[in-house]
């Protein structure tokens, strides 16, 4: 997609990105990686660019971060324990790396889990509901110009009637732009990044991740041996903290016979309320006539870290095998049936003489 931009060419919009760590991804719409960032003094004039490129590259992190995106000092996150009722006060930075001035809309909002159990934030046109709510700032709107950064005081208020557990959502920067795309409509890009926010209220904590609906369908081979299955299963949040796994599937016949193991990547983080169906192909499975399958997840995140599991039993029958053993009988059947009419034969044709003999020597009296 295409955004034309003072007639420059924009090459890219990125939304909100979660890397793989507890922070939010750094944020870019830039066509090439912004340049490694340096203190820059204050009293001079931003350089303007000698490439009439627009490079916009921003990130939000808690406040006290560095400048540098990288360093080791930098929180990964804003993460808080809290009693009901308290005030928490913080602050977040934003860090302008490109070579335009910027106005980001900071705010706070939820998060859940999408389709595929990744970690994400509603758009910014939906309104939050739960800890998106307990934050506010001391200012929404904040310009910052190429190569500086600015710091945004935050006051999170921690309802009285707050639930215990884990609250979760994101902090944000968020620069929504105009543009056209290929076919030259109007679209508005809400370009944002930001921050993960834990907050866990004091109280009784449940950890509870479960394995449910586990489905096993079993796929014929010419081999016996060498079938396969595909396993289907869903992970839910019963507890109220955010939790991890590991889960492992197994499938075999009955006292584990030819049994299949396949262990999957971990389960990163699945928010309180949150479910997430996976499916998993495992290969060189015998067809035993019932094949027993099993998933374990191995729960992590939690104070007493266990286990739990789900089960299903599906229909394997060795068809070509049968199939093998069908044809046998049937040709064993036709060779003793060509046998017989053999037999028949040589008895008709041994009846036939006897007769003539017989019918010669009444004559011959």
């Amino acid at each position: 997609m295409r955004i034309r931009r003072n007639s420059v060419l924009l090459a890219a919009a990125v939304a909100v990105a979660f890397a793989a760590s507890p922070a939010l991804a750094h944020g870019s719409a830039a066509a090439v990686a912004p340049p490694t960032p340096s203190p820059i003094d204050s009293s001079a004039p931003p350089t303007q660019p000698s490439d009439p490129q627009i490079v916009e590259s921003w990130q939000l992190s808690p406040g006290g971060s560095d400048l540098n995106p990288g360093a080791g000092n930098n929180r990964p996150n804003l993460s808080y324990f809290s009693n009901a009722g308290e005030l928490i006060k913080d602050s977040v930075t934003v860090f302008n790396y490109g070579n335009v001035t910027e106005t980001f809309r900071v705010y706070a909002t939820d998060a859940y889990n999408d389709e595929q159990g990744q970690f994400a934030t509603l758009e910014g046109s939906k309104p939050p509901v739960d800890v998106g709510t307990w934050v506010t700032f001391d200012q929404e709107n904040v310009t910052v110009l190429p190569g500086k950064a600015a710091t945004i005081q935050m006051v999170i208020k921690v309802p009285v009637d707050a639930v215990p557990g884990d609250h979760v959502g994101a902090v944000l920067a968020s620069s929504p732009t105009i543009g056209t795309g290929e076919s030259g409509e109007i679209l508005t890009l809400d370009r944002r990044t930001g921050t993960r926010l834990y907050v866990r209220v004091n109280g009784t904590i449940n950890s509870d991740l479960a394995v449910a609906n586990v489905d096993s369908t079993y796929h014929q081979a010419t081999n016996p041996l060498g079938g396969s299955a595909t396993v289907r299963f869903t992970i839910e949040n019963r507890g109220n903290i955010r939790m991890s796994g590991t889960p492992t599937v197994s499938v075999g016949g009955l006292f584990g016979i030819g049994e299949r193991k396949v262990t999957l990547p971990d389960i990163a983080e699945l928010l309180p309320g949150e479910k997430v169906t996976l499916t998993q192909e495992v290969a060189k499975v015998p067809a035993l006539l019932f094949n027993f399958t099993n998933v374990r997840l191995e729960r992590k995140g939690a104070d007493k870290p266990g286990s739990s599991e789900g089960s299903a039993i599906s229909f394997a029958p060795p068809i070509a095998f049968l199939l093998a053993l069908l044809a046998l009988t049937l040709a064993v059947l036709a060779v003793r049936a060509r046998g017989r009419r053999i037999d028949d034969s040589d008895g008709s044709a041994h009846g036939g003489t006897g007769e003539a003999s017989r019918e010669l020597e009444r004559q011959s009296r």
